[in-house]
């Protein structure tokens, strides 16, 4: 293959319906369960930047039996 592809998975509640399509939006944070705090909103939109500066990509989707799979993808070096 001409990509390398790092896949990520957990058990955890998942991502809400309504926040999938905003998740990569710049200081969009959602309360962690846990603490009930919030973070600053940054840290995914960064990874997004930072893999399509590269030519690459980064995607979250919830896994059926719960929890979420991350997937980011950049091309190999020819």
């Amino acid at each position: 293959s001409d990509q390398i592809e790092i896949m990520i998975q957990d058990s955890g509640s998942g991502i809400p319906e309504y926040a999938i399509d905003k998740i990569f939006d710049r200081f969009y944070s959602l309360t962690l369960p846990i603490t009930q705090k919030k973070s600053s909103g940054l840290g995914l939109c960064f990874v997004k930047q930072i893999a399509e500066l590269h030519q690459g990509a980064v995607e979250l989707k919830n896994n059926l039996k719960g929890g979420v799979k991350a997937t980011f993808t950049l091309p190999l070096l020819k």
